[in-house]
């Protein structure tokens, strides 16, 4: 009997910037697949190599596959529409399976407008063995009792029952095939650190739900334990010598207990390692920012998202602005330096909510050159509020989804004070009032923060090439002290 061929495909995302981050989600459902089904499988990383089309098709083309995974974040859809043509051109008989949020938030829209099959509508770990075995096993399986899909069923599309999140990411999930992946690329473009960095994600869910963020996982926090995570950290820094993690967890620091349990394991296990990770205004205080500080964490990102009251109401962010001038005075305190993130364009905002953003940036000496536009990604309230004020049609879902890309792009108007030209106006003079104005720290003083920070591992950064150093002053905050 012949072994079935699955073919993983990593969709290129963010072509501007360097391959920096590992695509977790496809390459832990690698992992389970090949300690559960018998397959020959082989995974395609487009977005690390990224390869021309012409070398793309010609790869996929000498590639035999019975089923392909395909998937990513929502600004991908366009090129998992590309590569489900490019499959079905070549194996046309190939099941394409598409998940992650470019897939989840708007099922039916992917499979109207794609070759797609099959869509999983959750977490993936369950339902893509269920699935192979029933596509391996029949010709023409019914999928209909298979919890987390939608599909195409002659006509029509059905979606099934959700599959349950998953209890226990210890036992029911995985880390990615690394062995899969061409590390060495990632590995050789830092996320946020300085050496070998690699990015993590040791939790799912998150507590809050600010409006503008697509959280599928549910809003409880459900974390790989601490041993696991120790597990995890040996493992990496034994196969690819890893100088640096960078947590890329929606709220690494939510669980205080975990957080604190991590901080000791560091230290007594890879004292060497040093870490980032994201934070919150209305979590982080002196304890916490002290522990991590003394634990080798050296960067920690805020998204502030604006200084309006109004705004942040709005948002449903649940932090106020006493709360982020504590947070910077306090990460000032410990010598670390504040890349924070803004939004402009919620509903609402106008002229003077624009000006708290700018004042408070002014009082605080922050720039905006992290500022976004508001974008209304689907599976979001701010999508559904689009939706519902007529600002994205509902038969044009699709069309506007094309035009997605990074929230540095403007693609939507989702304010009635500014016109589309004024709104990108204000973005440009918002960022620039701020960068005029801001303040920088000494050259000397900014080498000692980093010595600080990073102990003998800040002289890898001192060596770095000109073209790798630009790199770590975009993507490393080493310039936002």
């Amino acid at each position: 009997m012949n072994l079935i061929n699955i073919l993983i495909v990593n969709p290129p995302i963010r072509l501007s910037d360097n391959p920096r981050n590992i695509p977790h989600g496809l390459a832990i459902l690698a992992s389970i697949i090949k300690k559960i089904i018998k397959c020959n499988i082989k995974f395609i990383d487009w977005n690390a190599y990224r390869y021309s089309f012409e070398k793309f098709n010609s790869i996929i083309k000498e590639s035999p596959c019975n089923i392909a995974l395909i998937g990513g974040l929502i600004p991908t859809y366009k090129n998992l529409i590309i590569i489900s043509e490019v499959l079905k051109s070549h194996h046309p008989c190939c099941k394409i399976i598409a998940g992650g949020s470019a897939a989840m938030s708007i099922p039916e829209t992917l499979l109207n407008n794609s070759k797609v099959d099959i869509i999983c509508t959750g977490e993936g770990e369950k339902t893509i063995i269920n699935l192979i075995e029933a596509l391996q096993n029949e010709e023409n399986p019914d999928l209909s009792h298979i919890q987390g899909i939608a599909f195409k069923h002659k006509e029509e599309i059905k979606i099934n029952e959700a599959e349950p999140l998953i209890h226990d990411l210890d036992i029911e999930s995985d880390l990615p095939a690394y062995d899969l992946l061409p590390m060495e690329i990632y590995l050789s473009n830092p996320v946020v650190g300085l050496g070998r960095d690699i990015d993590f994600i040791s939790s799912r869910g998150c507590p809050f739900q600010c409006s503008f963020c697509y959280q599928p996982w549910g809003n409880k926090n459900r974390c790989h334990s601490v041993e696991f995570l120790k597990e995890a950290i040996l493992f990496l820094k034994k196969k690819f010598h890893i100088d640096f993690i960078s947590f890329q967890d929606d709220l690494f620091i939510v669980d205080r207990k975990r957080l604190f349990e991590f901080c000791e394991i560091r230290n007594r296990f890879f004292p060497d390692l040093y870490w980032s990770c994201t934070g919150r205004a209305n979590i982080c205080d002196d304890e916490l920012i002290k522990i991590i500080r003394n634990s080798g964490c050296t960067v920690v990102s805020y998204g502030f998202e604006s200084a309006s009251p109004k705004i942040l109401k709005s948002m449903n962010k649940k932090i106020t602005t006493d709360q982020m001038e504590n947070v910077i005075k306090l990460n000032r305190e410990y010598g670390f330096p504040i890349p924070v993130s803004f939004i402009l364009g919620m509903p609402g905002e106008n002229d003077q909510t624009c000006n708290e953003t700018v004042e408070f940036c002014l009082k605080n000496n922050l720039t905006l050159d992290s500022l976004m536009f508001a974008t209304p990604y689907p599976g979001t309230e701010l999508f559904k509020y689009a939706i519902e004020t007529g600002r994205i049609q509902k038969d044009k879902i699709h069309d506007f989804v094309m035009k997605l890309g990074d929230a540095r792009d403007f693609v939507i108007n989702l304010t009635d004070s500014f016109t589309d030209k004024e709104l990108q106006e204000k973005y440009h003079e918002m960022i620039l009032i701020t960068r005029k104005a801001y303040k920088p720290i000494s050259q000397n003083e900014k080498e000692k923060k980093i010595r600080s920070l990073y102990g003998k591992l800040s002289e890898k950064l001192f060596n770095l090439s000109k073209e790798d150093r630009e790199h770590q002053s975009k993507h490393g905050a080493i310039n936002l002290f």
